[in-house]
């Protein structure tokens, strides 16, 4: 099915809005390409392998006592450093220059494959207008509440580090960074045929990966700070923890 996503804004405004887009595709789409673009956001049908293996199918699919380190594409840099450092690696292994190196942005000026359009009709390749980004985060809206509840199971991140991802996250998305499950337009998808076919998860594991932490990840507070041992072996243990007093991920 050839759909006239041309860019990100008409992905948006044609697929998800039912509107008109750029010079590319100035025609409404037909509805078989709206349901591609509604469901591709969702992650309920494969179109596009980023998007359908979203954090919904990570997060479900992560065994039931499974310890979850996170780095977060905005602070790269801090993240990848910590948790190197943690597991017993290099402090600051990870420097600016060899960052950009190592993690080369690999978005290009005109993806578009299309040999017609040779001028990209925005300014940017990610450029959304205020209609299509509000129109995104709504149908994002579950993906965000998963996005949270991954950052609350990070063991490498402190109550601040999450915080501060969820008040960048309003500047994005506005009020549906503090929405909680339940509160979207969209009811959470249910994935266990998915989770049965790429993970070879069966039923039962599937109900418990979820259930079990269920109450856990909707706590919008981090966990009380643990006490190990003696006084004197807690303090030692505190030199080589972060600040919210989580266990490091290699003395679990």
């Amino acid at each position: 099915m050839d759909c006239p996503f041309r860019f990100l804004e008409d992905w948006v405004q044609i697929g998800l809005l039912g509107k008109t887009g750029s010079r590319g595709s100035k025609y409404r789409v037909s509805e078989e390409c709206q349901e591609i673009a509604r469901h591709s956001v969702w992650g309920t049908r494969r179109y596009q392998e980023h998007l359908y293996f979203n954090y919904q199918f990570h997060l479900e699919g992560l065994p039931d006592n499974a310890k979850l380190l996170t780095i977060r594409n905005e602070h790269l840099l801090d993240d990848w450093n910590q948790i190197e450092q943690y597991i017993g690696g290099e402090k600051d292994i990870l420097t600016p220059e060899n960052a950009e190196a190592a993690f080369p942005v690999i978005n290009k000026k005109n993806m578009t494959k299309d040999p017609s359009m040779k001028i990209d009709p925005y300014s940017s390749p990610k450029y959304l207008s205020e209609e299509s980004t509000n129109a995104l985060c709504r149908h994002l809206c579950n993906e965000i509440v998963n996005y949270k509840k991954i950052l609350r199971r990070s063991v490498n991140l402190n109550y601040l580090q999450i915080e501060e991802s969820i008040t960048e996250l309003r500047e994005s998305c506005g009020k549906y960074a503090d929405y909680e499950e339940g509160d979207c337009h969209y009811d959470m998808p249910d994935i266990k045929g998915k989770l049965f076919t790429h993970r070879g998860y069966v039923e039962k594991v599937d109900f418990a990966a979820v259930q079990g932490h269920k109450a856990r990840l909707e706590n919008p507070l981090p966990p009380p700070k643990r006490v190990i041992g003696t006084e004197e072996e807690q303090e030692e243990k505190d030199l080589l923890m972060d600040d919210d007093a989580y266990p490091l991920p290699y003395s679990l």
